[in-house]
């Protein structure tokens, strides 16, 4: 019992240490663009909106009527070569309407199937608006949430964000198997861990 209780101990600081070290990016990724959300309003340093680019082009675009809607998005998507999420998309019998977005570029592409033009209206943001739109980056469309993601990239991001998760959470377990061995050495961790609990539980349950 002994020697299992020196293996987890063991196994907790080799797996706190290394995933920590993993994480470390993605901590620093997802404290600062918490802290750009929370304040970046009020932090001139950290303006995105005033900042933006616009740009309006206009192309010719082929319009295959034998493809169906998805099917044509895409095939215009790839005579623009763009890529991205498509979201809002509104199709009418002499035009078609829809947002191509990633972090820190959005477009909104107009397309005139009379005469075969796009219209494609552009929103590119710095470096700050690229962090705050990556935090909460996630391809969900919020007129319809049951739809999945429908660019590669958003679903990589999407299992990368659980695998962080996943990660954070065997961090918080390993930190509690490490107090738990060293509760003498550090006499303030159980205050802390509890402080941190009852901090939780208000925020969840009693607001």
């Amino acid at each position: 019992m002994q020697q299992e209780s020196k293996n987890l101990y063991f196994w907790s600081r080799k797996f706190h240490i290394h995933l920590g070290l993993f994480l470390l990016s993605f901590i620093w990724l997802f404290s600062i663009s918490g802290l750009l959300l929370n304040h970046g309003s009020k932090w001139k340093f950290a303006g995105f909106w005033d900042e933006r680019k616009e740009k309006t082009t206009v192309s010719p675009v082929l319009i295959n009527s034998k493809l169906d809607s998805t099917a044509l998005l895409k095939n215009i998507m790839w005579q623009l070569k763009i890529s991205g999420e498509i979201s809002r998309v509104f199709v009418n019998p002499g035009s078609i309407y829809f947002r191509v977005s990633l972090p820190g570029h959005e477009r909104n592409l107009h397309i005139n199937i009379k005469d075969g033009t796009c219209i494609q209206k552009e929103l590119i943001f710095n470096g700050w608006g690229k962090l705050r739109i990556l935090h909460t980056f996630n391809g969900v469309n919020k007129d319809n949430p049951d739809i999945p993601p429908n660019w590669i990239v958003t679903r990589t991001w999407q299992f990368a964000k659980d695998v962080i998760a996943l990660g954070f959470i065997i961090l918080c377990i390993s930190s509690w198997i490490m107090l738990y061995k060293q509760r003498k050495k550090y006499r303030w961790g159980l205050p802390a861990l509890l402080l941190g609990i009852a901090v939780s539980i208000y925020f969840i349950f009693l607001i």
